[in-house]
């Protein structure tokens, strides 16, 4: 029972370094603080809409090796859309049988990746130890969850291959998310994000030659080298700060950001975040 797995390639769904996004900001800049957790996302399938929901806060800590065994648990909707996702009058059902599930699996150790939902079905991702027992931990559930007939499938996969290729964002996506939160982090103090104001972006290569290169096609569109770095982490020990002036509303602020990330990609470096001061107005 690979349905999941097949609906996606392995590089539709890979996700480089360059898509993360730099987390170490001040609380007085844009760039989130703290790790994503759970995030909802959609992707397009050979059977449709997916819509995932999935723990970014396990990107960290993947895989864990005391957690190799994977438990796909998987049901029929009762009436999906016609694009294959539940109707709005499913989602209380639907919340309780997630919690069910969890709740059950929980005494096993089972740590919960995400879930996928696609063509009238969903799929429940959990990793356990070695040997956990899964069949009695859920059949006393059976009373409860009549209305769903589950299918339950375990395999090893102590790469966590199944979190990073079926329910990991892709690289635009995770991007999007990024943006997404710490523009809404401007917004709740107020900022005026229509407003343009120096915007730093954050850049990371493998040589000083990459980062030139990319230094000097990010000044042809504007963007002014602020800083650079030699001493950090490998494999892109090689840093660069850039600063221009932009508004930081979403759609805008994103243009600019995977611009940049496609640019040190095209390098061999990666694009590590950005950050920006907050701007009232009146």
């Amino acid at each position: 029972m690979r349905w999941l797995r097949n609906l996606f390639s392995r590089t539709d769904s890979a996700t480089p370094d360059a898509a993360r996004a730099s987390a170490e900001a001040s609380p007085a800049t844009a760039a989130p603080a703290e790790p994503l957790g759970w995030v909802s996302h959609q992707r397009v399938s050979s059977e449709g809409p997916v819509a995932i929901a999935v723990d970014l806060a396990l990107d960290g800590r993947a895989p864990l090796p005391d957690r190799p065994r994977l438990v796909r648990i998987r049901y029929r909707l009762k009436v999906a859309r016609s694009d294959g996702l539940p109707e709005a009058n499913e989602a209380e059902a639907l919340a309780r049988v997630e919690d069910l599930l969890g709740a059950a699996l929980a005494p096993a150790g089972a740590v919960y990746a995400g879930r996928a939902t696609a063509a009238g079905r969903r799929e429940h991702l959990f990793y356990l130890a070695e040997g956990a027992e899964v069949g009695p931990a859920l059949d006393p559930l059976a009373p409860q969850l009549a209305d769903y007939a589950l299918e339950v499938q375990a395999e090893e996969d102590a790469g966590w291959e199944a979190y990073r290729l079926e329910l990991f964002p892709t690289p635009r996506t995770l991007r999007w998310l990024l943006d997404r939160r710490a523009v809404e982090g401007l917004t709740r103090r107020g900022d005026a994000v229509s407003v343009a104001r120096p915007v730093d972006h954050q850049a990371s290569f493998p040589s000083a030659e990459a980062r030139e290169a990319f230094a000097a096609e990010a000044a042809a569109q504007g963007f002014e080298p602020v800083a650079r770095r030699d001493d950090g982490p490998p494999p892109n020990g090689f840093g660069v700060d850039l600063r221009r002036d932009d508004p930081v509303a979403l759609r805008h602020l994103h243009g600019v950001t995977w611009g940049l990330a496609e640019l040190a990609g095209r390098h061999g470096g990666a694009y590590d975040g950005w950050e920006s001061g907050a701007t009232r107005t009146g």
